[in-house]
């Protein structure tokens, strides 16, 4: 088959929270960090994307959408804050981080 072109999904290499474990109300600072081995295709100038979702506390993305900030919640316990990774040929990746508020 020649004319095909294959679309590597995007991985993500890491995602953290500092600090974790954070204080009733405090401010984390969320980094993720991904790459798409499109390289060798057409598709290498491809754009990622990142989205942040949290069921509770805030989401704020940063400067670059792979940074943002959640803000926790008054209430002590475990969260999850997930970040997907798309490109522009809908490969996508998702990966999860738990956060800890004292």
């Amino acid at each position: 088959m020649t004319g095909c072109i294959r679309n590597y999904e995007p991985v993500i290499k890491s995602i953290s929270a500092d600090p974790n474990p954070v204080s009733l109300g405090g401010i984390v600072n969320l980094s993720c960090n991904a790459t798409d081995d499109d390289d060798s295709s057409i598709n290498k100038n491809e754009t990622l994307s990142y989205e942040w979702f949290s069921a509770i506390g805030e989401v704020t993305v940063g400067e670059t959408s792979n940074l943002a900030t959640w803000t926790a919640p008054m209430e002590p316990g475990l969260y999850s804050i997930s970040c997907s990774v798309s490109d522009e040929s809908y490969g996508l990746d998702i990966a999860t981080i738990e956060i800890t508020v004292e």
